[in-house]
C-alpha cells in the first residue's frame, strides 16, 4: 500500500494501529499494510468500525495491564497522565530461595503500553484480505469477516469490482488482470 495511505490509516485510527511502527519481534504491523491500494477503502471502513469499539473498551477498563510487563497501569510512574512512564512495581520472585527482601525484584519496563486490542497484521493471502488482531470480540470478528468477504470481489490494485484469479489467486478486475503474464492467470 502507498505510504500516504498507510500514514492516513495510522493517523486516523491510532488505537487500532498503535503497533504500526513497533518492533518486528513483537508485531507484524512493523511491515505496514501488505496489500494493494485497491483495498484501502475496505480497510478504512473496517477500521472506522473497530476504533470506537477499542475506545469504549479502554474507557470501561481504565487500568488495563501493560502489554510489556503485565502490571496494571496504576503501577507505572505518572499513571494518571496521558503518557505513563516506567514501571515502579516490586515483585516477589516465586522461584527464589532467599528470604525477603532478597527475593524481591523491580520491573524494568520503560513505559506503559496499554494491552487494548490492536491490529497485529494486515495483508493479502490467497487473493483475500487477512486482518489479524492481538485480541478481539465477536463484534470485531464479524466486521473482519465482512471485510474479508468484500475483498474477494474487489480488485486489490484499483478497487473496482474484481474476481479471484487462478495461480496464486489474486483478486483483480479485468483491466488489472490484462497486464499479468499468462502463466500467472
Amino acid at each position: 500500500m502507498k505510504e500516504e495511505l498507510d500514514k492516513r490509516l495510522v493517523k486516523t485510527f491510532p488505537l487500532l494501529y498503535s503497533d504500526r511502527h513497533g518492533d518486528m519481534q513483537s508485531t507484524c504491523m512493523c511491515w505496514g499494510f501488505s496489500c494493494g491500494d485497491g483495498w484501502f477503502q475496505i480497510i478504512w471502513d473496517l477500521s472506522a468500525k473497530i476504533e470506537p469499539i477499542i475506545r469504549k473498551y479502554i474507557k470501561e477498563n481504565p487500568n488495563l495491564p501493560c502489554s510489556v510487563c503485565g502490571d496494571e497501569k496504576n503501577k507505572h510512574y505518572g499513571s494518571q497522565t496521558k503518557s505513563p512512564g516506567k514501571c515502579l512495581a516490586i515483585h516477589v520472585d516465586p522461584y527464589s530461595e532467599e528470604k525477603p527482601p532478597g527475593n524481591y525484584y523491580a520491573c524494568f519496563c520503560e513505559k506503559y503500553v496499554s494491552s487494548h486490542p490492536r491490529a497485529a497484521q494486515v495483508k493479502e493471502k490467497y487473493g483475500t484480505l487477512r486482518f489479524y488482531m492481538t485480541s478481539s470480540n465477536e463484534e470485531i470478528n464479524n466486521y473482519i469477516q465482512e471485510a474479508e468477504k468484500l475483498s474477494l470481489i474487489t480488485c486489490e490494485i484499483c478497487g473496482k469490482e474484481g474476481k479471484s484469479q487462478g495461480g496464486w489467486r489474486d483478486t483483480l478486475c479485468k483491466e488489472c488482470n490484462k497486464g499479468k503474464p499468462k502463466w500467472q492467470n
